[in-house]
């Protein structure tokens, strides 16, 4: 039996290293071959000494800021298809928080103010001064709530994406990974968990990206299999401390409203609401001008740009033309 276990340690300890071996090699190339498919948009901007990803489209007047939610996987795919429309009349920006996609890691605390912060530096070092029209989704709610209520003048308006509110007992849906996720994920365990053929993932990691993603004409299979891959590196260090502190961050936007001159449309996703009775109360709550501050809600998947793009497009430009004048 000693002979037996000792046997059996070392076929698990030569699984985890050809994983990490495995990780390592493929990684790079797989965020390689995203950089090719984003294109030209594509860049990076040094924000805190750490290299930022970020997507520029069109060139109109108004600068519309995409903000990701909660462990997006790859933000600037995840946006493709909105951000193409969108870009047809404004100049717009889709943001890889540090983190995420193609972004660096940091040791910065993810607070709302820190990733707020950020966000605004990348912008300066684009070149592009606000005020800013945000289109933050899920989590990112909260932090353009922040961004409203601590630097309003660099808010032209908000535009959310089925985004984060508080809920009544200030606490978030968000799933608490634990600490070492991040050693499980260093080493290729991710990737070992979320097969990308479509026919197993073991936590249910990336259930509803494939739902989501498999609705959407716009993406390409090679498209989908590049935006599950980056699954494999997104529950690192930084992310995992964004999860961590998602109750403080709900904390600090409890009760905050929306300035009262501020334009602001919520687009919330009918099957949140079936989730989460609280969902839509939230937000109206956060109303404090109902002649310029509007919720609306549409069918879909709480990813409502994957296969609601051409909708969600139509129904931003239509409040920003009726609420926002073209600078």
């Amino acid at each position: 039996m000693r002979w037996a276990l000792v046997g059996l340690l070392a076929l698990i300890a030569a699984a985890v290293a050809m994983s990490a071996v495995v990780h390592r090699w493929q990684t790079p190339r797989d965020k390689q071959a995203i950089e090719q498919l984003i294109g030209p948009e594509h860049r990076y901007v040094e924000v805190d000494g750490h290299r930022m990803s970020v997507a520029v489209q069109g060139s109109g007047p108004r600068t519309i800021v995409l903000m990701p939610g909660l462990a997006t996987p790859e933000p600037i795919l995840g946006f493709a298809p909105l951000a193409e429309r969108l870009a047809e009349q404004s100049t717009v920006v889709t943001i890889e928080p540090l983190g995420y996609g193609l972004s660096d890691g940091t040791d910065t605390p993810r607070t709302s103010d820190a990733i707020t912060n950020e966000t605004r530096s990348a912008l300066r070092e684009l070149g592009l001064g606000g005020p800013y029209v945000l289109m933050p989704h899920s989590v990112s709610g909260l932090y353009a709530m922040w961004w409203a209520s601590h630097h309003p003048d660099e808010v032209a308006a908000v535009v959310g994406l089925d985004d984060e509110r508080f809920t009544a007992d200030g606490a978030t849906d968000s799933p608490d990974w634990p600490r070492w996720m991040a050693g499980v994920s260093a080493i290729g365990g991710t990737r070992d968990l979320i097969s990308l053929d479509n026919t197993t993932d073991y936590l249910g990691l990336a259930a509803d990206y494939r739902a989501s993603l498999g609705d959407a004409s716009e993406y390409t299979e090679d498209q989908q299999e590049l935006y599950l891959r980056a699954y494999s590196w997104i529950l690192n260090p930084t992310v995992l401390d964004e999860m961590a502190r998602g109750a403080e961050n709900v904390r600090a936007a409890e009760g905050v409203v929306f300035p009262p001159t501020l334009p602001a449309l919520s687009i919330l996703a009918d099957s949140s609401l079936e989730v989460e009775p609280e969902w839509e109360p939230a937000h109206r709550a956060s109303i404090s001008n109902p002649a310029i501050q509007q919720v609306t809600i549409m069918d879909g998947h709480h990813y409502l740009f994957h296969a609601n793009a051409s909708a969600v497009a139509e129904l931003t430009e239509q409040f920003l033309d009726a609420h926002l004048p073209t600078r």
